[in-house]
């Protein structure tokens, strides 16, 4: 069975990155922000959660601490891109290593490894759900809609709901060891 945890591993990862770097692009389109500005970290937060999860799922010997530790560094790898690490970045990756340190403490008191990966997906997908209303009325309106980027936005909901999938059926089938 470990080949499942592995390529589950695998598929929150590449989900991960593939929504973060979504989120990250959603987030430097303006300089302002869009109405729905503040979806862009939402996303780009559980998607960093989410690789975490998925590496923990990889090689789950990784303690609690240096998974919170990898969460916290990654929005500072990428402020590091910009040569800039505002204050919000700080608290951000704050925030994230908390989440992590958290998230990981009860999914080790539950003994459910699908745990993190179930409740990340379940808030990309409440996040991805407004952004994916908000591009598809922005598509229907335009009068050149681009179905390049319908298809994108259908391809993120088949990795999102491929991850619910499998870290719901990993929950559901395992009991939990006393």
């Amino acid at each position: 069975m470990p080949t499942v945890k592995v390529s589950a591993g695998i598929l929150y990862v590449v989900t991960a990155l593939l929504i973060g770097f979504a989120a990250f692009y959603m987030m430097m389109q303006t300089v302002n922000g869009a109405p729905f500005s503040w979806w862009g970290p939402v996303i780009l937060g559980a998607a960093i959660l989410l690789m975490v999860a998925g590496i923990h799922a990889v090689e789950s010997r990784i303690q609690a601490g240096w998974l919170s530790l990898i969460a916290a560094a990654t929005p500072l790898a990428i402020c590091t891109a910009f040569h800039d690490w505002p204050l919000r970045c700080w608290i951000f990756a704050a925030i994230l290593g908390a989440l992590a340190w958290v998230i990981f403490k009860i999914e080790a008191a539950f003994k459910r490894g699908a745990f993190a990966a179930f409740c990340l997906s379940m808030i990309m997908a409440a996040a991805w759900l407004f952004v994916s209303v908000s591009t598809i009325h922005s598509a229907i309106n335009a009068l050149g809609s681009n179905a390049a980027v319908l298809v994108v936005l259908a391809f993120y909901w088949v990795l999102i709901i491929a991850v619910l999938t499998q870290s719901g059926r990993s929950i559901l089938r395992r009991s939990p060891k006393h």
